[in-house]
């Protein structure tokens, strides 16, 4: 029985990922092992479930019947043993989740604590990094992320949205005064990497400005705390969220050039793997997320 589940298991994960590499990350298998278990899965069956070549595969129409079949069958056995946890009333197994450093240390850690303190047998397992593909490659449950997302095989949620502002140090805005938009051009400019394809403004003038410096930085990384760090040492200006730089704001250590252009707001997602079923301990998370998260 257990082998039969194993092979269905691999089946989907090829479907859903899209290929036999991804389904082996997600499964923590090999990739042979993952060939196996679909080739076996068509012998046990006497059917052809994909149509493969070189470089992708399709569904048969009968890999498509029995891939829809399948995934039911493993939905109610996820809810069945659900709800046989549930009758603990408590939270168990592992939670694996993933957020970038400065945002998981501002607003996730603080009830990540008070969440693991009301369910004390569940284990959780916290990266810190910013890529989607995390997702795959280290099984998580969850993993929390910035901005504007690109397409995926993920589902999402949006949990909270944020102010973006361009930002400089006093000191270096006496040694580049700025009367207009163009006088933008002379700045130094400290380039995020995560807004590269980001449309930020909904002025045509200025979002092709920004588009246009972001291309010409001189300095360009995917961490934030590392664009603040530079702009308090006179570097350059840049574009930080607003949650990151309240202080420095108000100690007049940064200002923020152009407040009248607002920036557009950026997003908080949640994402997490493609199932109808979500996972109870996944689910109460994201809630608990939701209800208490404060921008």
């Amino acid at each position: 029985m257990q082998n039969q589940i194993d092979r269905i298991r691999s089946f989907i994960a090829v479907v859903d990922t899209g290929s036999f590499t991804q389904a082996a990350k997600y499964l923590r298998l090999s990739k042979s092992m993952v060939s196996i278990h679909v080739k076996a899965l068509e012998t046990e069956l006497d059917v052809s479930l994909l149509n493969r070549n070189t470089r992708r595969f399709t569904l048969t129409e009968t890999g498509e019947m029995l891939y829809q079949d399948f995934r039911q069958v493993l939905l109610q056995l996820e809810q069945t043993l659900d709800k046989a946890r549930l009758g603990a009333q408590e939270l168990q197994g592992s939670l694996r989740l993933s957020s970038t450093a400065e945002f998981g240390e501002h607003y996730i850690l603080p009830l990540l604590n008070q969440f693991m303190q009301s369910h004390p047998r569940l284990k959780v397992q916290y990266l810190f990094n910013s890529s989607i593909d995390d997702l795959i490659n280290h099984k998580l449950d969850l993993a929390i992320r910035l901005g504007t997302l690109k397409d995926s095989n993920y589902r999402s949620t949006k949990l909270a949205d944020y102010a973006i502002n361009l930002v400089i140090s006093p000191d270096l805005l006496q040694k580049f005064p700025v009367e207009t938009i163009s006088d933008l051009s002379t700045l130094p400019y400290l380039a995020n990497s995560n807004l590269r394809q980001t449309k930020l403004s909904d002025s045509p003038a200025f979002n092709t400005l920004l588009s246009q410096r972001h291309q010409e930085a001189f300095f360009e990384t995917s961490t934030i705390a590392a664009l603040k760090k530079m702009a308090l040492a006179h570097s350059g200006m840049t574009i930080l969220p607003q949650w990151f730089i309240h202080q420095e704001l108000s100690e007049g250590k940064l200002v923020v050039l152009f407040p009248e252009l607002s920036l557009l707001t950026q997003s908080v997602n949640i994402i997490f793997p493609y199932s109808e079923h979500i996972p109870r301990k996944t689910r109460l998370f994201i809630d608990y997320l939701k209800e208490n998260i404060q921008l």
